[in-house]
């Protein structure tokens, strides 16, 4: 995830659709369901992803380095149209800027982070959590909720129709429709990504993402 180094259009391209049901014709079946050996677990200072004994799920503490970095990165990717998890982000307001954040997200490109991705970001600096989808030089965010860390099923589904479009759920529930004209999500090969991103402030103890019952479609 590019995050603040990406060309921030806040709130842009996304748009509530009334008409929206809590599915729409592109919604399938899951194709995978991703397990906590699908990932791998790595950090650049002392966040230490680890697996949540007894269930399915990763968790991804946010490490307090002056720059931390920590992942749970799919090994090997899929063809896919969207993704679910459920669990919770655990923010804060302690960083001492948006750039440090907390992320899930499909990526078509985990090397130089810089290609097409959807899915939710939380901010550090104001515990607000929102929908965006990120390519071709662009990135575009929706807020969907601030100061909630409890527990959710989030989904995002990228449309056959214009693949410039992914809608977003949150328990079901159509939370919204962010469209990049620049970005593709519909059957790209995706990893499914969870990840922290701090860069300072004051301590960001007890924040941390938990993913769980991870699925591509």
């Amino acid at each position: 995830m590019a995050g603040s180094a990406m060309l921030l259009a806040l709130g842009l391209g996304c748009a509530k659709d009334a008409n929206k049901s809590k599915t729409n014709g592109d919604t399938t079946v899951p194709r995978a369901a991703v397990p906590q050996s699908g990932f791998n677990l790595w950090g650049t200072c002392n966040g230490a992803p680890y697996l949540i004994s007894g269930t399915n799920g990763i968790a991804i503490p946010v490490g307090n380095c002056s720059t931390d970095i920590d992942a749970a990165q799919q090994s090997s990717g899929q063809t896919a149209t969207g993704m679910q998890f459920n669990g919770c982000f655990k923010g804060g307001t302690s960083a001492s800027s948006s750039a440090s954040e907390q992320a899930v997200f499909l990526a078509d490109n985990v090397t130089q982070w810089n290609g097409n991705e959807m899915g939710f970001v939380k901010t550090l600096n104001d515990n607000a959590l929102k929908a965006y989808v990120q390519g071709g030089g662009q990135y575009y965010t929706q807020v969907l909720s601030v100061g909630d860390n409890g527990y959710h099923t989030f989904k995002c589904q990228a449309r056959s129709t214009n693949v410039h479009q992914v809608d977003f759920y949150v328990d079901g529930t159509y939370q919204c429709t962010l469209t990049n004209n620049s970005g593709h999500y519909w059957n790209n090969f995706d990893y499914f990504v969870g990840t922290n991103h701090w860069y300072g402030g004051s301590s960001p103890a007890g924040q941390q993402i938990e993913m769980y019952n991870m699925t591509t479609y």
